[in-house]
């Protein structure tokens, strides 16, 4: 991969990697600097971290939760003396903040860059190691939607979210209670993970918003759901569940069509993320023309 400018921002890069053109990236970091826990400034490139906090995981799990996310205005993904000595100095003062400020840390570790990870490993130790996480997306292009008698495809409005709001509820709570996601992983959260899943769509019952919720019925039943987020230029496919007893109809790859030709009527991309090990999710968005473009790791830090 070239020299280019990251920030953890799936919209943002999302786009980027499709107009192969990161200016975007790099304009944005220059423009929220300040607002950085951390940055080194050299021949006007700016290289920092942003800590911020997981208001979900605070409030289900009683305990202070954060993020921690790196920018970059330009980034070389191939190994670079003097930028590891940069990644040193930014992860000399991450570790300080973290040893200083007690709670629970997810550091999103960008995987295409060497020295993040170099750097990483010197100076973070005792680290729960949640797995990863792929990105992938497709663009400019339709695609041949399944045909099967008695399903159907839509966004669900507020009375209908209200009306199916249990079986939706508990449609999430099923699918992810066996999926091996970064919360089911650590043994710090794991007991509760396929709540957070939960929380996390009733977030968007509460504060609902038109086509945010794209559900999938047979026979006038629901059996499956995608929430997705959208800005000018991409859709992202954000959290999605399909009832154990239809997954033979093929209504994940119906909801994946519909949302990839929505995006494309739209004039926009459409992305979405899973696990690593995910594979057969991220086959049925391989043969849907999704490529992956972006990866990162998940590493935990119990610092309560």
């Amino acid at each position: 991969m070239p020299v280019l400018s990251y920030m953890d921002n799936i919209f943002k890069l999302s786009h980027c990697f499709v107009v192969r053109d990161y200016s975007g990236i790099r304009e944005h970091i220059l423009s929220m600097k300040e607002e950085l826990n951390y940055r080194y400034e050299e021949g006007g490139e700016v290289w920092g971290y942003q800590i911020s906090r997981n208001l979900p995981l605070t409030k289900l799990y009683g305990f202070n939760a954060y993020v921690v996310r790196f920018y970059f205005t330009k980034v070389d993904t191939l190994h670079n003396e003097h930028q590891e000595q940069i990644m040193d100095r930014i992860f000399t003062a991450l570790k300080k903040e973290i040893d200083s400020t007690k709670g629970y840390y997810n550091v999103r570790v960008p995987a295409h860059v060497v020295d993040v990870i170099r750097s990483f490993n010197r100076y973070l130790e005792n680290g729960i190691f949640c797995g990863g996480t792929v990105e992938q997306v497709v663009s400019g292009r339709e695609v041949e939607i399944p045909k099967r008698d008695g399903i159907r495809v839509f966004f669900a409005e507020r009375d209908y979210l209200k009306e199916h709001r249990e079986e939706l509820l508990d449609m999430t709570y099923s699918s992810f209670a066996s999926y091996q996601g970064q919360y089911h992983i650590s043994p710090v959260t794991g007991e509760k993970a396929g709540v957070i899943y939960e929380n996390w769509i009733e977030g968007y019952f509460e504060n609902f918003e038109d086509n945010r919720i794209f559900v999938v019925e047979y026979e006038g039943e629901p059996i499956g759901f995608c929430t997705i987020g959208e800005d000018e230029h991409v859709v992202e496919g954000q959290l999605s569940a399909i009832s154990s007893k239809h997954r033979k109809l093929g209504g994940y790859r119906m909801l994946i069509s519909s949302l990839i030709n929505y995006a494309y009527q739209n004039g926009k991309s459409f992305t979405a993320s899973t696990q690593f090990d995910n594979y057969i999710v991220q086959g049925t968005w391989n043969s849907l023309g999704m490529k992956p473009y972006f990866s990162f790791y998940n590493f935990h830090f119990d610092n309560r």
